[in-house]
């Protein structure tokens, strides 16, 4: 299969890959680069789950070829925290105790 070359922020760190030009960004986050907080909920694009930030807009990492995304910036919510701290919205959860179903914990 060919493999094309892509270079990607994410998080603010600078990552390059040889990727099948098919792979889905969702799956280079999750497969490629151990990035599990963006999930694969519902695989039609109706959900969210797979929601991150591309170049400031948000976007349905599902429905995004990794090339697409190609000398992008992504921010997932592992990107979040900075220097150590939870950000508000991952503070929230962790006050109120909120937790996933478990459907599409990684």
């Amino acid at each position: 299969m060919e493999r094309v070359p892509i270079q990607l922020t994410v998080n603010g760190q600078v990552y390059q890959a040889e990727i099948e030009p098919r792979m889905l960004l969702v799956h280079f986050i999750r497969d490629v680069l151990n990035l599990t907080g963006t999930h694969i909920g519902c695989d039609t694009t109706s959900c969210g789950a797979c929601t991150v930030l591309w170049d400031g807009r948000p976007v349905k990492s599902c429905t995004v070829f990794a090339v697409q995304a190609d000398g992008g910036e992504i921010l997932t919510v592992e990107g979040l925290e900075r220097d150590g701290q939870l950000h508000p919205v991952q503070e929230g959860f962790w006050e109120e105790h909120g937790l996933q179903c478990g459907f599409c914990t990684p």
